[in-house]
């Protein structure tokens, strides 16, 4: 028995020494994992080439969307109303895609809007851009002014100034001052200075005032033919009291008698073919438009100061601020954006009546300069001893309905949101 098994044993370790199993285990493990690593590199390259074309494809859209917006923009550019007649522009095919813009007008405090798309259609992608865009307007500085500007070493401007002619600073302004013609003056300029800008042209006001009678009367917010010396509108938060003026222009104790109380309508606009006294508080967008003189007889202002409504007063001639008058204030307020465009804002007063400070916050743009008190050396004789003028920066964001704009070629894109 011993001896059958010491003569199998040979033949066992001959087996024992015989690897050949062990290396095609090998070769087969060695060639399953060589196949997962060639099918994962396959998978992934495919997913990079298809990740890549579609980053391809959502940039080329993108960049078309955006060429949309810049056409709609150059078209803005030349002529802002561009969007009433044009509430579509495209779609427009280039090279390897189309873009197409819709507009949506403005109302109230809700700029223009700009929907420009982008599709790319051998890829199979759109991508979409909404902007929002602001125009300029003369409400974008505390003075505008069509003439010269003089500033007295005893003046401080918050905000900043521009004159179509020059500018003397021998005060403190915090904003940057601009001059189409030269700037000097040992003055303040905390925002530094530019001479030579371009000249704003007030004649195109004309057009923003007929646009704003347009407005008005669509909405039954237009007065003429008062029967007597004009009009007074006191603002009471959303609505309007208008009254005839029949006399006490030259008592400054106004008799009136009411025609109507109206809502403030959507559009913001109450235009007037007279001389129209405005007052009160308001609680909505609003802007006031008149053919002659503009007389702010009484405090003027927001009654909720920390919200976003704006006041616009827009007179073809003057804007006026009796200071005389019995029943004005001794500290008066006055929160709006003021235009006149071929006369000036400035305080009407009589000699020996004086009251303490107007606040003027908002700003004022005028064809020629006007005052708010009369100097007898350094004494104030007649208006007001003190003056602050105050810049509104809600108004670059939140402009007076139909206020006018500058129309200038510049606009602002205040927002660029993709959808």
């Amino acid at each position: 028995m011993l001896s059958r098994i010491r003569t199998k044993l040979p033949g066992l370790r001959a087996y024992l020494r015989d690897d050949s199993g062990i290396a095609l285990a090998t070769v087969v493990a060695v060639s399953a994992i060589l196949f997962l690593l060639a099918t994962m590199i396959i998978i992934l390259a495919n997913n990079l080439v298809s990740n890549t074309r579609s980053q391809e494809g959502r940039t080329k859209a993108l960049h078309m969307a955006d060429a949309g917006l810049n056409a709609y923009l150059y078209e803005l550019r030349r002529d802002p109303s561009y969007f009433v007649n044009h509430p579509t522009l495209g779609p427009t095919s280039q090279e390897d895609g189309v873009w197409t813009v819709t507009a949506v007008a403005p109302a109230q405090n809700v700029p223009l809007q700009l929907t420009a798309t982008g599709t790319i259609p051998s890829m199979s992608v759109t991508r979409i851009v909404v902007a929002s865009v602001r125009f300029p307007t003369y409400a974008e500085y505390m003075f505008l002014s069509n003439a010269d500007l003089n500033i007295g070493a005893d003046a401080v401007i918050d905000g900043k100034v521009r004159s179509n002619g020059n500018v003397v600073n021998s005060g403190h302004v915090t904003g940057k001052v601009s001059a189409s013609g030269n700037v000097s003056g040992g003055g303040t300029f905390d925002q530094g200075y530019e001479a030579h800008v371009p000249r704003i042209d007030f004649s195109q006001v004309t057009v923003d005032m007929a646009n704003m009678r347009t407005v008005a009367t669509a909405s039954s917010a237009y007065f003429n033919n008062s029967g007597g010396y004009g009009f007074r509108v006191i603002l009471n938060g959303s609505s309007a009291r208008v009254e005839k003026v029949t006399g006490g222009t030259t008592t400054g104790n106004l008799v009136t008698t009411l025609i109507r109380t109206l809502t403030v309508p959507s559009q913001g606009v109450l235009f007037f073919d007279e001389d129209v006294w405005v007052q009160g508080n308001y609680s909505t967008m609003v802007t006031i438009g008149g053919a002659r003189d503009i007389y702010v007889a009484d405090d003027l202002a927001p009654s909720q100061p920390n919200r976003p409504f704006t006041c616009g007063l827009v007179s073809q001639r003057s804007i006026i601020v009796p200071s005389w008058y019995p029943g004005m204030p001794q500290v008066m307020e006055l929160d709006a954006a003021m235009l006149a465009q071929t006369g000036t804002i400035y305080g009407d007063y009589r000699s020996g009546v004086t009251k303490s400070k107007i606040t003027i916050r908002g700003s004022m743009a005028y064809n020629t300069y006007g005052y708010f008190a009369l100097y007898s050396g350094n004494t104030v004789t007649a208006g007001f001893r003190q003056r602050s003028y105050i810049y509104d920066p809600r108004l670059e964001l939140y402009p007076p309905p139909y206020y006018p704009m500058l129309r200038d070629g510049s606009l602002k894109v205040s927002t660029w949101v993709e959808q």
